[in-house]
């Protein structure tokens, strides 16, 4: 590519997007109006894309283009071209490259899965820019407007769903040298028989979404449609949507009483968004149309993702304390320590923490607790419900030596303490009383919205190397199941799954048997929890064979797989 395109772009960096340069017969105009935007959007144009996030595996995006792809994969051998397959908000989703080389160039410039190529982030480039222009287009070397991406060259096309709203953009590219004019039209045929199979893989539900985001959206607002299965945003909605989010928001959404109103109204704990639902219940099912609105209207930061705000309020929404003593009070292994963590003046101050752990069994280390305390080191007592009656005078002789020192100015340690008042003897909770509560627990039945965020914190505990991602099917399971232990049982059972899959998705059918089972927790009729039993003893009658169970049930394949669907017995990874 000479040397003149990129003295144009140059040129109209210098003189700003207000400034007249001379491109005619240099550059395409749709590039120049790509330039224009990525300078307006403060584009890289040096570094290699450095945005990435987690993508869905399964998406109806996905399930769609594999096929297609693996086919022209091996059509494609030995051409040094690549595939890629990015979503609607320029995250690359799929590649299919050639040969190894052509994997490691790529990689050297972060054309990889996960990685942001919207043009907002990178500048002209074929997935970004053939998305907003709404057209096929060849973009080569100098053209590019990020320099990491002048040794290639690409042609693509934005790829559309049945109602023709844009759902993603299909590539071929690769280096220079291997750029044939061919690729514009054979990057056409490809995105044509992905549109195809979107068209008639779709489902009654998909059409009845699509059908709602082309009623319910503008392109101002930020809106997003979904059900159990699928999302539609617009492009102001992606920053609030992800896997987990949806998870969350969908039950939410499932389990509100919405005889009284066809709108709920709803702000995640500690976010300033604020979400105004409404459910839609034309066509193959019910399902919910969603529009966000940043509270905080002055500030002109970009809002954050729902999957950040969810994480942060999964745990802990109170802020950080000083008192002295705090006592957190709720049911064993909801989170009581871990919130107790969190409301610790000794955060800030950097102070060092140790667990003093109550055994109902063996005296409490009394002395241990007042030396750390008096050394600096805050102490979280912990189960203090299981504290004996004739050691009440104990822990009330340790919490007023404390305060006392604590008030003197002679200590800057804080004492946190947990308890299940439910279980805790009277002379015990006599002396908690006196000091009083700083925030409660729930079990985690009774929150099923914090699961998603406990997932992923305890995914990032349990495998730090962050090798494993969880798929939507798998998460709607664990948001299902009742978690009788609590964060215990959650924490274990995330431990043996990352220690026996080895593939990087954990999906529904790696799941405990009771987990792929849980029901959902919509309060189901007598008559639909007869029909999940008969259903789960049939499969398990039929070692998991589908038609073997409905010919013991005395039903067509067909209505067994609605139903599968509708009771959440749906072992497969299309369920969300």
């Amino acid at each position: 590519m000479s040397d003149e395109v990129r003295q144009a772009r140059d040129e109209l960096m210098r003189v700003g997007l207000l400034g007249d340069v001379r491109t005619e017969g240099v550059v395409p105009d749709l590039i120049v109006r790509s330039w224009r935007r990525s300078i307006s959007s403060s584009a890289d144009d040096a570094k290699p894309c450095q945005r990435f996030k987690e993508i869905d595996t399964d998406s109806i995006l996905r399930r769609a283009a594999d096929p297609v792809l693996d086919r022209w994969q091996a059509h494609l051998a030995d051409t040094g071209t690549t595939l890629f397959l990015s979503d609607r908000a320029g995250a690359i989703v799929a590649r299919r490259a050639s040969d190894s080389s052509a994997r490691q160039r790529l990689d050297s410039v972060h054309a990889a899965e996960g990685f942001d190529y919207s043009e907002d982030s990178v500048g002209t480039n074929g997935l970004g820019t053939s998305m907003v222009e709404k057209r096929a287009l060849f973009i080569s070397g100098s053209q590019h407007y990020n320099d990491a991406l002048a040794t290639l060259a690409c042609a693509a096309a934005p790829v559309c769903t049945p109602a023709g709203s844009v759902i993603g953009a299909i590539s071929l590219g690769g280096a220079i040298e291997s750029a044939n004019p061919l690729m514009l039209s054979l990057t056409r045929e490809i995105g044509q028989q992905i549109e195809e199979r979107l068209r008639t893989t779709a489902r009654p539900q998909d059409l009845a979404l699509a059908m709602s985001f082309t009623r319910y959206t503008n392109s101002q607002r930020p809106t997003v449609v979904m059900d159990s299965e699928s999302i539609l945003a617009n492009t102001p909605g992606l920053p609030y949507i992800d896997v987990t989010s949806h998870v969350m928001l969908w039950e939410l959404l499932n389990s509100h009483d919405w005889a009284s109103s066809g709108t709920f109204s709803l702000q995640p704990d500690g976010s300033t968004v604020e979400v105004i639902a409404r459910r839609v219940l034309e066509g193959h099912r019910a399902h919910f149309v969603l529009h966000f609105a940043d509270l905080e209207r002055v500030s002109r930061r970009p809002p954050e993702p729902a999957l950040k705000l969810s994480v942060r309020a999964s745990l802990v929404t109170e802020p950080a304390t000083t008192a002295a003593v705090v006592v957190v009070e709720g049911p064993t292994g909801s989170g009581r320590a871990t919130m107790a963590e969190h409301l610790r003046g000794g955060t800030a101050r950097g102070n060092d923490v140790d667990h003093v752990v109550v055994d109902a069994g063996q005296q409490t280390d009394w002395d241990l607790a007042q030396r750390l305390l008096g050394g600096g080191t805050d102490v979280v007592l912990r189960r203090a419900e299981q504290i004996r009656a004739a050691e009440a005078e104990a822990l009330a002789a340790l919490i007023g030596s404390h305060q006392s020192a604590a008030g003197a100015g002679n200590r800057a340690s804080a004492l946190l303490v947990t308890v299940d008042r439910n279980q805790c003897c009277a002379p015990v909770l006599a002396v908690l009383d006196k000091i009083g509560y700083a925030a409660r627990t729930e079990a985690l039945s009774a929150t099923p919205e914090r699961i998603p965020g406990l997932v992923k914190q305890v995914l990032d505990r349990v495998d730090p190397s962050g090798r494993h991602t969880m798929s939507p099917a798998a998460l709607q399971s664990f948001v299902q199941w009742d978690w009788p232990e609590n964060l215990t049982e959650l924490v274990q059972t995330l431990t043996a799954i990352v220690a026996q899959v080895p593939s990087s998705v954990i999906e529904r059918k790696h799941l405990p048997r009771h987990l792929q089972q849980a029901p959902p927790r919509r309060r189901m009729t007598l008559l639909e929890s007869a029909e999940r039993d008969a259903i789960i003893k049939a499969l398990n009658a039929a070692s998991g064979n589908k038609s073997e169970a409905a010919e013991l049930l005395g039903m067509g394949r067909t209505t067994l797989y609605r139903k599968l669907r509708q009771l959440g017995l749906d072992s497969g990874e299309n369920s969300l």
